[in-house]
């Protein structure tokens, strides 16, 4: 992995967006004052890449921003990529994914979920970020990292490094196909006891086909006996079906003549109903004519009525509609004069309030530039916090600084009083009682130093701290201006407007509307409107008055004319009744000798009916019950079929038995095959195990590590220190043979061999840097995953002058094993030691960076 290009925003210190180009160096160093912020560059990319770093929560987030944001470009293995991470304060992540094309186009590579698309950014470096760590990003205060870690971590990182992790996916493998052959296995061994015990039935199944055999001839014989009996029912049965037909003929026509009969009867029954109405309505001929005659009277009356009133009504309507339009237009005028005089009103209300409005206007103006005056030294408050938040976290970060040197004094202190040896536990040089005593004088001389320091920095903290907390109450204190200012802008504004718009209603009042509303009050008593409409009026009273028209008689006479309109239709009756009495009485006469002939007819084919019918009946007395026999045969037809089908089970259960055998022989011969596959299976299962190729693998890539390892520290100890790896030891337990299995670090220096946790300082970093640089030698050549950059965060402030010029140039001898290298120091006289520098630096908007190259 080469960086290209780090774009940071609200990422802790990094308030405002930075970006650094890596593309010009390959060597550089990054540099600044403590708490300045070269530390969170490396966070920044932890972070991006896995989502690690000091904190995972809201934490990243600068205080005064709403969100963290981090671009990082890099190139590997031929592609160049973009990982895009930003984090909403309280809310979830985001998390983008690209790769460049060859048309220059960012293809995106983002999954549906944040982890799917951790998952496989990991899958693209091929490692996480503990890999990631340990092998090559040497971070602040953790270059042991690796070395502090358990033997079996330490195995664990080591054969990620090396890319060992596939040989898990292949034992994986291999124990998922192991597992599906067992599974295998027991289904044909199953399967051979089905086909055995299968095969122990066949003398049962041969008896039981032969038994249903003959079962089968035995009912075929009775079926056919059964269907000869029931086709003679059938025959005999079709001879009574022909006189049970002509008898159903015989019931049909009887049915018809006695339903013609009886529909004869009806109608001449209704004819003489219908005979003696007529004769009884001829009864009532004179009174019917003489009603007539009334009638025709009192209809020429309604008719002169009628025509009267079709000249009024339409020049009724005509005044009705020249009256509303007169009243209309009066209503209007009086409505015009209501509503200028309730405006009058207004008018004069708002000439009175005028002068206290402007008067208002004029104190809230004074409110207002005293109001501004407050915010503006709000302003110049704020500002002064600002300045005193860097001076606290540079106090602090002093503070810290000199906490760390109180704690390494106070354990060199420990560790000198708690030994006897001749030799130095820190340093390794002889030491006497003299040597001893001088040197704890001198520790202890620093410690009460650091702590003078210490409490002086303390002090001068909690004076800042109490300035920036009296800030804070004026500032809460003067917030409340921004929000009252606001409140008497909208005042002003709005009280402004009211005014202005009073002025121009005053002057319209008068100019326009007063004038109007005088007119109005003039035409009003003068009656001086609707002109036309009065003069056709007039007109339309006098036309009224000439035709004499009476609506009260008009009513009367049709009512009269209502009540006498019946004689019209008992007259219309009558001489209808007049006309049909002398063909119906022909047609009674008629209907009556018909129905004479209909009903001897009827007699004479009930007769007839009545003879078939018993014949029919007396010959179908004997007749046997053709339904039971049908029954019958079909239940035989179901056993015969039930015996059919049996037969055809078991012969085919008797015929299965060969391929039953086939396959039994088929089945042994799957599982030898089956069984040697799954030795086979085991035997990978194994050699893929952590105790197989994998750990022969990393048996062969420690004499690498330990060669690299030891020709870095050669450089850095000039030939004094020597580092060596065990992968096993011996069981506490005596009894035991075998081997433990383990990956222990065996240093070996002028004074012989000791334990790491013995080493401290300057030479306990040495043996950590030579291990992780070898670490990232070897990672940085492997195929699985090469790195090709190297982070190293801090580390020489515990090496003297000779110790750092070392480190240097073992940097300098891996130069070439790695595409960029980057070194973090705040130590002035390194600066120079790099060809390429980033600068960085924290001021009031939070912390900026530069690439300088020489």
């Amino acid at each position: 992995m080469i960086p290209v290009r780090l774009q940071i925003q609200g990422f802790l210190s990094y308030r405002e967006p930075v970006e650094i180009d890596f593309t010009p160096f390959d060597l550089a160093c990054i540099t600044g004052h403590n708490g300045a912020g070269k530390s969170t560059l490396l966070d920044a990319i932890t972070w991006v890449l896995f989502g690690e770093a000091r904190r995972r929560d809201d934490a990243l987030i600068n205080n005064l921003e709403s969100a963290a944001e981090v671009i990082f470009e890099f190139d590997y293995e031929g592609n160049r990529y973009r990982i895009q991470r930003t984090k909403p304060r309280n809310k979830t992540s985001l998390l983008e994914f690209h790769v460049l094309t060859a048309d220059g186009f960012w293809r995106q590579m983002t999954e549906h979920s944040l982890r799917e698309t951790e998952a496989r950014i990991g899958s693209v470096l091929h490692m996480d970020f503990d890999t990631f760590i340990n092998a090559s990003f040497f971070l602040q205060g953790k270059a042991d990292l690796f070395a502090q870690q358990k033997p079996a971590d330490r195995k664990r990182i080591l054969s990620t490094i090396l890319g060992l992790e596939v040989w898990e996916t292949y034992r994986a493998a291999a124990a998922e196909q192991r597992k599906q052959a067992e599974n295998r296995l027991s289904m044909v061994r199953n399967e051979i006891r089905e086909c055995e015990d299968e095969l122990a039935q066949e003398a049962e199944r041969r008896r039981l086909l032969e038994d249903l055999e003959r079962q089968t001839q035995s009912l075929a014989q009775l079926r056919k006996s059964k269907e000869e009996a029931l086709d003679r029912l059938k025959r005999l049965a079709a001879l009574l079906e022909g006189q049970r037909s002509n008898l159903s003929s015989l019931q049909e026509r009887l049915q018809m003549e006695q339903q013609r009969c009886d529909q004869r009867a009806r109608r001449l029954e209704e004819q003489r109903k219908r005979q003696r109405l007529l004769e009884d309505e001829l009864a009532h001929a004179a009174e019917i004519e003489a009603a007539y005659a009334a009638w025709q009277n009192l209809n020429q009356e309604l008719k002169q009525w009628e025509a009267l009133a079709s000249q009024y009504h339409p020049l009724q309507q005509q005044r009705l509609r020249l009256d509303n339009a007169v009243q209309t237009e009066r209503a209007r005028l009086e409505q015009d004069v209501q509503h200028l005089k309730i405006e009058q009103q207004t008018i004069v209300k708002h000439q009175t309030s005028l002068p206290d409005a402007q008067a208002k206007l004029a104190e809230l103006h004074t409110r207002t530039v005293g109001l501004e005056a407050q915010i503006q030294l709000r302003k110049q408050l704020e500002q002064q916090r600002m300045v005193l938040h860097e001076q606290m976290a540079r106090q602090s970060a002093e503070i810290r600084a000199w906490e760390e040197k109180l704690n390494v004094l106070r354990e060199r202190i420990q560790r000198l009083q708690g030994t006897e040896q001749e030799t130095c536990p820190l340093c390794g040089q002889p030491l006497d009682s003299s040597s001893r005593a001088d040197r704890l004088e001198a520790l202890q001389s620093e410690t009460v130093h650091s702590s003078t320091q210490i409490s002086a920095q303390k002090a001068a903290l909690n004076d800042l701290q109490r300035q920036h907390k009296q800030l804070d109450q004026q500032i809460t204190a003067a917030a409340v201006y921004e929000s009252d200012l606001l409140g008497l802008n909208r005042q002003f504004s709005a009280l402004e407007v009211q005014i202005e718009n009073t002025q121009r209603s005053i002057a319209e009042w008068q100019q326009q509307k007063l004038p109007c509303l005088n007119e109005l009050e003039v035409r009003l008593a003068r009656q001086d409107f609707a002109l036309a409409q009065r003069a056709r009026l007039a007109e339309i009273d006098a036309a009224l008055d000439a035709l004499d028209y009476d609506a009260d008689a008009h009513q009367n006479a049709r009512q009269a004319e209502q009540v006498a309109k019946t004689a019209n239709e008992r007259m219309r009756q009558l001489e209808k009744a007049r006309a049909e009495l002398n063909p119906l009485l022909e047609e009674i006469d008629t209907n009556e000798q018909a129905l004479k002939a209909d009903s001897a007819g009827l007699e004479r084919l009930r007769a007839e009916h009545q003879k078939a019918s018993q014949d029919y009946h007396r010959q179908t007395q004997d007749l046997p019950d053709i339904g039971a026999a049908e029954r019958e045969l079909d239940a035989i037809k179901i056993s015969e079929n039930k015996l059919h089908r049996d037969v055809g089970a078991a012969r085919q259960k008797v015929d299965v038995l060969q391929n039953v055998r086939q396959r039994l022989e088929a089945c042994k011969r799957e599982m030898d095959e089956v069984n040697q596959h799954l030795s086979r299976l085991k035997s990978l299962e194994r050699a893929f195990g952590k105790d197989g190729v994998p750990a022969l693998l990393i048996e062969q890539a420690l004499p690498e590590i330990e060669a690299h390892a030891n020709q870095i520290l050669d450089q850095l100890s000039n030939g004094g220190m020597t580092v060596r790896f065990e992968t096993q030891r011996d069981f506490k337990a005596k009894h035991r043979e075998d081997k433990k299995e383990t990956l222990d670090i065996i240093i070996s220096d002028a004074a012989g061999q000791r334990e790491y946790e013995m080493y401290s300082g300057g030479e306990a970093f040495r043996v950590n840097f030579a291990i992780r640089l070898a670490l990232s030698r070897v990672l940085a050549h492997r195929a699985a995953a090469r790195l090709q950059t190297l982070f190293i965060d801090e580390g020489f402030g515990s090496q003297d002058a000779e110790g750092r010029q070392r480190l240097i140039e073992a940097i300098n001898s891996v130069r070439d094993d790695f595409a960029k290298i980057l070194v973090i120091t705040h130590l002035e006289e390194l600066k120079d030691a790099f060809p390429a520098r980033i600068e960085v630096e924290k001021n009031a908007f939070g912390s900026a960076a530069r690439v300088r190259v020489a």
